[in-house]
C-alpha cells in the first residue's frame, strides 16, 4: 500500500552479552511508529516481495550467508538457501515478473550474478566471469541491468549486450522505473551521488572506461585456494604469557620510592595478575595485587592493598629529649563478581575489609629507655553494589575530547565502621582501644553529558554532577566527604569543604588545539591537544542544604594524549584553578587569593 519502509539497523540497547547485531525494522508513515520485525538476526538488504506482501533478506549465521524469507503476517522466518562454503552474498533484489530473487555471490575473488526462483526454490548462476566483476543486478521490462568493470570502470550495462552509462568514477545500485528511466549511485570526486537517467540510450563498447579488454591484465591471477583445512580441532587449553616486570621510581614526600609493577595474563584475558610493589629509605612500603577470573559470564575478583608509613620526630619533656617512631599500617581486602549489563553498563558486587592500625614507638637516648603500643584505630566492613554506564560516542579523540553521550555511576555502600575514640585499660592491665560505632550508608552518584557545539570544529561542552550522601550524620569527620583538590572543588585544598552530604556540579568547555597529527617528541607521538575552560559550583554540609552556602571555582585546562614507545597510551593533563569563596561552612579562609595547580599522567582521561 506504499504506507511502509522496511530497513536494517542495529539496536539501541544491545544484548546481554553487549553485542548489537542488524535487524530489519518496519517504520509506518501514517502511525509514525517503528516496528521492530527481527532480533538478532544479523539481517541486511531487505527487499519487499509484493506478491504475497513478504520480505526476503540476507543474513549470516556460523560464517556463512544466506537468503531468508519473513512472512509479515506470521513475522516466521524461513531459510531459503544453504550455502555452507563461506561465500559472500550481496545486492539482493525481487524479479516481479519471474517471481524470483536476483543476488551477487562472490566465491573467490569477483562478485557473480544468481537467481533463487521462489516457484521451485531452485538458485543457479545468470552471469558469471572469473576475470572481472557483476554486481547490483535488477529485472525490469524484461530486460536485466547491472554494474561490472570488465572496461576498468564500474558502469552500468543491460543484458550482457551493451552500456547505458560512461562514468569515469562508477556507477553501481541501478533501479529502472515504468517509464525506462534509470535512477542509480555514481562514485564521482572521493564521495557518493545519487543520479538520475532519463531515456538512456545505447554507449559502445569501445568508448566505456579505459579500453574493453581492460579485464585482461586480471588474467595472471594465481588460482584460488580452494582445498579445505584438514587440520584437526582441539580442545582448548589455557595459555599464559610470560610475566611481564616493568621497574617503577616515585618521588613523593620528598623522598625516592623505587619498585616495580608486575603483570601476566591469560592469552584470551581469561584470567589476569597484576601488582605492584615500593618501598624507600624510610622503609614506607606499598604493596598491591589484582586477579581477575574471567571464564564464567560474571568476572570474579580480588584485590589486596598493604601500606606502611612512618613518621620519625623529637621533642621534649621536661629536660629529656624523646625520640618518637610512628608506624602506620593500612590493610585492605576486596572481592567481588562484576558482569556487564546491557553491553554499555556494568554491575558489581563487592565486600571489602578494612583494618587500620599504629605503631607508636618511643626512646629517650639519654636513659636508654624505650617503650612501645600497637593499636587497631579503624575496623570496617563494607558491602554493596556499584553500577556503572557508558554511552559516550566513540570517535578518534572522545577520550581526550568526548563531544556527544553521557556517563552515570552509582554507587550504595553498606559500611560497619569502628573507629578509636581512646585508649584504655583491660581487666588484666593490658592497653586496648575503645571503639564507637560509626555505621552508615553511604551512596555517591556522579555522571556527566557531553555536547558537540554546532558549527563549529569540534568545539565541545561537558556538564558534570557529583553527589554523596551519608545516612548516618553523626559518624565521625574520618568518615565525612571531603571535596576539595583533584577529585572535588580543585580550586580548594582537599581537606577544606567536608560534610556528610556533598553536591559538586561543573561545566567545561573545550577547544580542540589540533588532533589527529603524529608529533613525535623522543620517545612520545602527540597526536591530539585540547584547551579547556573549567568552573565549579558546590560545596559538602551536615544536615540541611540551603543554595547560599554554594561556593564556587574556576581554571583552566590543557589535554595532550598519543602514545609513548609506540604502543603504550599517554594522557598529560595540566590545570591551574582558583576558588572564587572566602568563606566555606561559615568559616572565612583565604583559598580564593591561590592558584592551585594539578598535574597528570596517566593511560587516559
Amino acid at each position: 500500500s506504499g504506507n511502509a519502509i522496511y530497513y536494517t539497523k542495529k539496536p539501541i540497547i544491545p544484548n546481554k552479552y553487549g553485542s548489537r547485531f542488524f535487524d530489519i525494522y518496519e517504520y509506518n508513515l501514517e502511525k509514525k511508529k517503528e516496528k521492530r520485525l527481527t532480533k538478532f538476526q544479523r539481517a541486511y538488504n531487505p527487499v519487499f516481495i509484493s506478491s504475497d506482501s513478504s520480505l526476503a533478506f540476507l543474513s549470516t549465521h556460523d560464517g556463512s550467508q544466506n537468503i531468508y524469507y519473513l512472512n509479515l503476517k506470521t513475522e516466521k522466518i524461513t531459510q531459503l538457501t544453504d550455502f555452507d562454503d563461506h561465500s559472500i552474498l550481496r545486492g539482493l533484489s525481487y524479479d516481479s515478473e519471474n517471481h524470483r530473487l536476483l543476488y551477487n555471490r562472490t566465491m573467490h575473488h569477483y562478485r557473480d550474478i544468481y537467481y533463487y526462483s521462489l516457484t521451485d526454490s531452485t538458485t543457479d548462476v545468470i552471469i558469471a566471469n572469473e576475470l572481472w566483476d557483476e554486481r547490483d543486478v535488477h529485472y525490469s521490462n524484461g530486460a536485466l541491468i547491472y554494474s561490472d568493470d570488465r572496461s576498468g570502470v564500474y558502469n552500468l550495462r543491460i543484458n550482457d549486450e551493451y552500456y547505458v552509462t560512461n562514468v569515469t568514477g562508477g556507477a553501481f545500485m541501478p533501479d529502472v522505473n515504468d517509464n525506462g528511466d534509470v535512477v542509480y549511485s555514481l562514485y564521482e570526486n572521493g564521495q557518493y551521488k545519487i543520479v538520475l537517467l532519463s531515456e538512456p540510450h545505447i554507449i559502445e563498447n569501445d568508448n566505456v572506461g579505459y579500453s574493453p579488454d581492460y579485464f585482461m591484465k586480471n588474467t595472471g591471477h594465481s588460482d584460488p585456494i580452494v582445498d579445505r583445512d584438514n587440520t584437526k580441532s582441539r580442545t582448548y587449553t589455557d595459555d599464559f604469557t610470560t610475566m611481564f616486570v616493568l621497574p617503577r621510581l616515585m618521588l613523593d614526600y620528598e623522598t625516592a620510592k623505587p619498585g616495580f609493577y608486575f603483570y601476566s595474563s591469560e592469552v584470551l584475558e581469561r584470567l589476569n595478575v597484576f601488582g605492584g610493589a615500593t618501598v624507600n629509605t624510610i622503609q614506607d612500603v606499598d604493596l598491591f595485587f589484582i586477579f581477575e577470573f574471567k571464564r564464567f559470564y560474571p568476572t570474579l575478583f580480588a584485590e589486596v592493598f598493604y601500606i606502611t608509613r612512618n613518621i620519625q620526630q623529637s621533642n621534649f619533656y621536661s629536660s629529656y629529649e624523646l625520640d618518637d617512631n610512628l608506624k602506620f599500617r593500612l590493610t585492605q581486602f576486596n572481592a567481588g563478581i562484576r558482569f556487564p549489563l546491557f553491553g554499555i553498563s556494568q554491575m558489581e558486587l563487592i565486600s571489602s575489609w578494612q583494618v587500620y592500625r599504629a605503631f607508636v614507638k618511643e626512646t629517650i637516648p639519654q636513659e636508654n629507655l624505650m617503650a612501645g603500643v600497637a593499636y587497631d584505630y579503624y575496623r570496617g566492613w563494607v558491602n554493596g553494589a556499584r553500577w556503572q554506564l557508558n554511552n559516550i560516542k566513540k570517535l578518534a579523540d572522545n577520550n581526550i575530547n568526548p563531544a556527544k553521550g553521557f556517563t552515570a555511576n552509582i554507587s550504595a555502600m553498606h559500611e560497619q565502621n569502628d573507629f578509636i575514640t581512646g585508649l584504655n585499660l583491660s581487666d588484666a592491665g593490658t592497653l586496648v582501644a575503645d571503639f564507637a560505632d560509626n555505621t552508615t550508608w553511604r551512596i555517591n552518584l556522579d555522571g556527566s553529558y557531553h555536547i558537540s557545539i554546532p558549527y563549529t570544529n569540534r568545539w565541545t561542552m561537558s556538564l558534570g554532577t557529583q553527589i554523596g550522601w551519608l545516612s548516618n550524620d553523626d559518624v565521625d569527620p574520618f568518615f565525612n566527604f571531603f571535596g576539595g583538590g583533584m577529585i572535588g572543588m580543585k580550586g580548594y585544598p582537599f581537606y577544606s569543604i567536608e560534610g556528610t552530604r556533598q553536591m559538586i556540579n561543573d561545566i567545561t568547555f573545550r577547544i580542540p588545539l589540533f588532533t589527529q597529527k603524529h608529533i613525535q617528541l623522543g620517545w612520545f607521538i602527540m597526536q591530539n591537544s585540547v584547551l579547556g575552560f573549567v568552573y565549579q559550583s558546590g560545596n559538602a554540609w551536615k544536615g540541611n542544604f540551603e543554595v547560599s552556602n554554594l561556593i564556587s571555582s574556576a581554571g583552566i585546562q590543557w589535554r595532550i594524549n598519543g602514545f609513548s614507545f609506540y604502543n603504550f597510551p599517554t594522557a598529560i593533563e595540566l590545570e591551574m584553578h582558583r576558588g572564587l569563596d572566602e568563606t566555606v561552612n561559615e568559616e572565612t579562609f583565604t583559598y580564593g587569593d591561590d592558584d592551585r595547580y594539578y598535574f597528570k599522567l596517566l593511560f587516559g582521561f
